[in-house]
């Protein structure tokens, strides 16, 4: 399953971003990515290929304490 963030701006302002790691999470994008280039707004596709984790090591063995997706860009189809 990936996961995938979709970077919304207008002009050279970043608004924010829409993240989804759902089943459905490329329909997802899709729809939104749809309705927003309509409108005017630059979108830029970044696909998770990587993670970054935070591991603790103790006596009683090693526990996640932090994980980070690592993303990068992919091309946005005009679907």
């Amino acid at each position: 399953m990936n996961r995938y963030r979709l970077m919304v701006r207008k002009g050279a302002r970043l608004l924010g971003h829409f993240e989804s790691a759902t089943p459905w999470a490329r329909e997802a994008v899709q729809d939104i990515s749809r309705c927003l280039a309509g409108a005017g707004y630059d979108l830029e596709l970044l696909v998770a290929d990587g993670e970054r984790r935070l591991l603790d090591c103790a006596p009683d063995g090693i526990r996640l304490l932090a994980s980070e997706p690592l993303f990068k860009r992919a091309e946005l189809q005009p679907w």
